[in-house]
């Protein structure tokens, strides 16, 4: 017997939210009574688990969920960022197989599966995995999940629904989450309606919440394997968003002073662009490939009390690496895995949700 099931994607690139989703639709069912699984079919290898690495989201719901199987069974293929020689290699019939078992022994004893893409729809379609792909094999339910509040994402939803449509996929609609107080209002009066209108449920609006989406200083030291020069006192500091310092100085404070609780990522040779930071709202300065900043610069971040990380990293794999920690949620991290339950709880139709896959 099939069982039922939600494949959550992300409806654009630059959406977040998604694994938190994940975690409070499933806490939620859980509390009414159900049987409630999680599967990865495909994601990033960022954790070493045992002798392999397998995605921090798999132990995350291993964790929260209190599932039995083992996190390599939960999410049974892991990519590196060069995944195409390695999966290449492989027959698609013995990564469908290694795919279908693993789905068959997660799903075992269920009511209701969960199921999270890699993140947007088209990842895996060079190696014939993409998401719809999947959610045809396992017959899921495809719920979007966007959280941008540009003009363009709403293309980016009706394109990829009518995308999965025509590949025969079975679509339920999207959730908005991660939604700043700014765009809730225009979301709710224009996009929702237009959705709507074209055969597109929304099923909740979540509204941003720093402590769940934001790390915190101290996280991005940890990721980058980074030495805080000054500034210990404030390693507490929330990261709301990361920039680039690659402008014109003239140019720099203006930008800034857009963005607040940010971290600011340049050389160590540009103190120009490190000072003209800390006349903003600025969380931390994380200066790449190990070039150590003037004086000036740590006089005046000690002053301010932002703390300073050097990195030996360049700026893109930093940029890199910092996305992998934004919005994750990590296993015993209890305080944002019930923030995620209650946001879920309060502002997504999750009955409604089981009403339309037939549950009760």
């Amino acid at each position: 017997m099939i069982v039922p099931s939600l494949y959550v994607t992300s409806a654009s690139k630059d959406s977040i939210g998604k694994t938190a989703l994940c975690l409070g639709l499933a806490l939620n069912f859980k509390d009414l009574g159900l049987k409630v699984g999680y599967f990865k079919p495909i994601g990033w290898g960022n954790v070493k688990e045992g002798d392999r690495f397998i995605d921090s989201d798999a132990l995350l719901m291993k964790y929260a969920l209190k599932l039995r199987e083992k996190a390599e069974v939960l999410n049974p293929i892991a990519l590196g960022y060069r995944y195409l020689e390695t999966c290449l290699e492989v027959d698609r019939q013995s990564l469908l197989k290694k795919l279908r078992d693993a789905y068959s022994e997660v799903s075992k004893d269920k009511d209701l599966m969960i199921i999270e893409s890699l993140r947007e729809l088209c990842l895996g379609w060079s190696i014939d995995l993409s998401a719809v792909k999947i959610a045809n094999i396992l017959q899921s339910h495809i719920l979007f999940v966007s959280s941008t509040c540009r003009d363009e994402a709403l293309d980016e939803i009706l394109c990829n629904a009518y995308h999965s449509k025509t590949e025969g996929a079975k679509h339920m609609g999207v959730v908005f989450n991660s939604v700043r107080e700014e765009s809730e209002e225009r979301i709710k009066r224009l996009v929702v309606p237009l959705l709507e209108k074209r055969n597109l449920h929304v099923w909740g609006v979540i509204p941003y919440h720093s402590t769940i989406t934001a790390p915190t200083v101290e996280e991005l030291v940890k990721v980058l394997n980074g030495e805080v020069l000054v500034g210990e006192e404030s390693l507490s500091n929330v990261v709301e968003g990361f920039l680039i310092g690659a402008m014109r100085p003239e140019s720099a404070i203006s930008y800034f002073r857009r963005y607040p609780r940010k971290a600011v990522i340049t050389g160590g040779d540009r103190p120009d662009i490190a000072l003209a930071a800390m006349e903003t709202d600025t969380s931390a300065i994380i200066l790449t490939g190990n070039l150590y900043p003037r004086v000036r610069v740590l006089a005046k971040a000690k002053e301010k009390g932002i703390p300073i990380v050097l990195v030996s990293y360049d700026t893109y794999t930093t940029v890199q690496k910092v996305q992998e920690i934004s919005g994750k949620i990590k296993a015993g991290d209890t305080k944002r895995i019930n923030l995620a339950k209650e946001l879920v709880k309060e502002h997504v139709d999750f009955k409604g949700l089981l009403s339309y896959m037939g549950l009760k």
